[in-house]
């Protein structure tokens, strides 16, 4: 009879969960990159130190997604300390 040790089931299920969790922090922090590349380029927009002209212009072919992100994110910003106890399952 195979009998599996219930001590590896339950380090399957917390690995299981870190992993998921985990995955889920390095989504938000690569929306939150985005939106710093975005900011970064766009930034004369609201006021912050732009790079120069040439270098924004070469990349504006790779911003199309970032602004359809940054128009959303607009649209739907209420609160972003809210968004990141989300995150954090602060409630």
């Amino acid at each position: 009879m195979d009998k599996e040790d219930p001590l590896k089931k339950i380090r399957d299920v917390i690995v299981g969960i870190f992993a998921g969790r985990s995955i889920e922090y390095v989504e938000a922090e690569l929306r939150e990159l985005e939106n710093v590349f975005a900011l970064i380029l766009l930034g004369s927009f609201v006021g912050l130190p732009s790079p120069p002209s040439m270098i924004s212009l070469r990349l504006l072919p790779y911003m199309g997604r970032e602004i359809l992100v940054m128009y959303r994110r607009s649209e739907r910003l209420d609160d972003a300390l809210y968004e990141m106890a989300g995150l954090f399952d602060i409630t």
